[in-house]
């Protein structure tokens, strides 16, 4: 009898780090997996004039305080601590993910409580006419 308690429950402890291991897996996939599959892969206003002019106009009174008048990262406020978002290559999904959710080990506040998703998607349009070479928004 001690020795199928034993089998039991070392079944049990197994089954929880089967559990423990899957809960782990899953949440080390990378943000934008996720985002890929939660947003466009292209943003749905790129390239529309209303749209950049609008995202111009969000960009300055949400965003250039930290990333500068040029979106090079470098403000008046803070010099150059913030990214350079003419470089963004992380793709569109995911910049929907970084704005709507922030980056608190960075600094950056959450703007999902603030920004419509529609608005993000104008910032972006507006900052894809800013793209260096290497940027990559698809």
């Amino acid at each position: 009898m001690p020795h199928t308690c034993i089998s039991r429950l070392n079944r049990a402890a197994a089954v929880i780090v089967a559990a423990l291991a899957l809960l782990i897996a899953a949440g080390t996939h990378s943000r934008s997996v996720l985002a890929d599959d939660a947003y466009p892969k292209v943003n749905p206003l790129s390239g529309k004039p209303d749209a950049i002019k609008a995202g111009r106009d969000l960009y300055w009174k949400f965003c250039v305080q930290c990333h500068g008048k040029h979106a090079d990262g470098v403000s008046t406020r803070w010099g150059g601590y913030a990214k350079d978002l003419r470089k963004w290559r992380y793709g569109y999904p995911e910049f929907i993910v970084v704005v709507l959710n922030g980056r608190p080990k960075k600094r950056m506040p959450p703007w999902g409580g603030y920004l419509e998703e529609e608005e993000i998607a104008e910032i972006a349009a507006f900052l894809e006419t800013l793209a260096i070479e290497g940027a990559r928004w698809q």
